[in-house]
């Protein structure tokens, strides 16, 4: 019951302001209220009157090599007088910015100084024929540089990468640019030695994938771009062996080192474009001298693989055994 007595009485004082606002008495008020606000706002935009713009600037043709020390002033705040009118259309460009265009001689430091009229020769291009400038602040500019140093750098990929179920790599993972300007300090510099790649993922690839790949920033430099370009070129393979001769590495001149047995049978995966083509040259089964040992007459091969395009290599034997002879 009393949730019904509350809301007639707000349906009452409702209806009360309804046929308030609504009568001709003041609707007639609204409408003469409305038009003495527009003869007002008709009559100020034609007389003269002073306001404050704050327009923003930037700076373009800073050689990469360049960097700008100091603080710098973004805004020139302006107050200009001109008829109302005119200076309504100022509202809406607020974002437009004044640009000044760098086309100087940069040493190893020094300052780019703009005066007073060049700042006004620019704002004469901004402001409207009519506009009076009264004021700006700041009244000059001062740019002061320094160059920095430079140092080509590799580009090192951040990845994971997977390949999927009887795929593998018919050619080695490519980076355009493989290697990029860097610009800064030398102190910073002389402690780096490489740039990364964002960090990112890539699983069951089964095709070639071309993925463009910002560099990780490094505080303190700037680069001569910042992204690359990852190539990855997966294929089916398959299984093919080959038999392989043994070889000798880091062996003195003086010392001939023959093993038993001199060849081995390598199994491995190989892309199926490169079936046909691939041979012992392209990878090897050795036997390192300083890997030796004065008590032992046997030795576990490695092997050194520096084709993409072959994987998993497995070897019979895996050890064999071997003589030193003295040349």
């Amino acid at each position: 019951m009393a949730d019904n007595s509350v809301k007639k009485l707000f349906a009452y004082y409702l209806l009360k302001l309804k046929s308030f606002f609504f009568s001709k008495d003041v609707l007639s008020f609204l409408l003469f209220l409305a038009i003495s606000a527009g003869f007002w706002f008709v009559n100020s935009l034609d007389k003269e009157r002073e306001m404050r713009v704050s327009i923003p600037v930037e700076f373009s043709g800073i050689p990469q090599n360049v960097t700008i020390t100091g603080n710098l002033d973004r805004n020139i705040v302006v107050t200009v007088k001109d008829q109302g009118i005119n200076l309504f259309a100022y509202l809406g460009r607020n974002n437009t910015p004044i640009i000044f265009e760098l086309n100087h001689t940069f040493y190893e430091k020094g300052k780019i100084v703009y005066g007073t009229d060049q700042i006004r020769g620019r704002l004469s291009r901004y402001l409207r024929p009519t506009t009076v400038i009264l004021s700006m602040k700041p009244d000059s500019i001062v740019l002061r540089y320094e160059k920095l140093s430079s140092k080509v750098l590799p580009i090192q990929l951040d990845a994971r990468i997977s390949l999927a179920q009887q795929y593998t790599l018919s050619d080695k993972i490519s980076l355009s640019p493989s290697h990029i300007t860097a610009f800064g300090p030398k102190r910073l510099l002389d402690k780096t030695d490489k740039v990364l790649t964002d960090r990112f993922e890539l699983n069951n690839v089964s095709d070639t994938v071309i993925k463009t790949v910002k560099l990780k920033h490094i505080k303190g430099l700037r680069f001569a771009a910042y992204e690359t370009k990852v190539s990855i070129f997966a294929e089916m393979f398959t299984e093919k062996k080959l038999v392989i001769p043994v070889t000798v590495i880091n062996c003195p001149s003086d010392v001939i080192i023959k093993t038993f047995p001199a060849n081995v049978e390598a199994t491995f995966n190989v892309a199926m474009s490169y079936f046909k083509s691939v041979s012992t040259n392209d990878f090897k089964v050795v036997l390192d001298y300083n890997d030796l040992h004065e008590n032992t007459t046997k030795y576990r091969l490695k092997t050194l693989n520096s084709a993409s395009y072959i994987s998993n290599i497995r070897i019979d034997p895996l050890e064999v055994e071997y003589i030193r002879e003295a040349k």
